[in-house]
């Protein structure tokens, strides 16, 4: 097997991989790998929790801003409404949701 990869730079530990980082090192000194941590702040546990709050409030806030995507299409999209309102689904059309 050759190795390939020789250094890996992250900005951060966590934002690399949260769990299991120091499993993930020993791999990677397995096949002679680096990781390379540009800034290695130091955090006190509450600014750890505080910044990955905010991170998953960034990801659900922008799964709610494409829903709204979908909305839109669907008020847009008759057959749609009418299969909604029904409670029945056209076979003129192919379904898209299941995939």
């Amino acid at each position: 097997m050759e190795n390939k990869i020789k250094t890996i730079v992250i900005s951060s530990k966590d934002r690399f991989i949260r769990f299991g980082y120091d499993w993930f090192e020993k791999f990677c000194e397995k096949f002679h790998t680096k990781i390379m941590i540009v800034t290695n702040e130091t955090l006190s546990p509450n600014e750890e929790l505080v910044q990955d709050m905010i991170s998953i409030l960034h990801v659900f806030s922008y799964r709610l801003y494409g829903l709204r995507k979908y909305k839109n299409q669907i008020k847009e999209d008759e057959e749609i409404v009418k299969e909604l309102q029904n409670g029945t689904k056209s076979n003129t059309r192919t379904d898209t949701t299941d995939k």
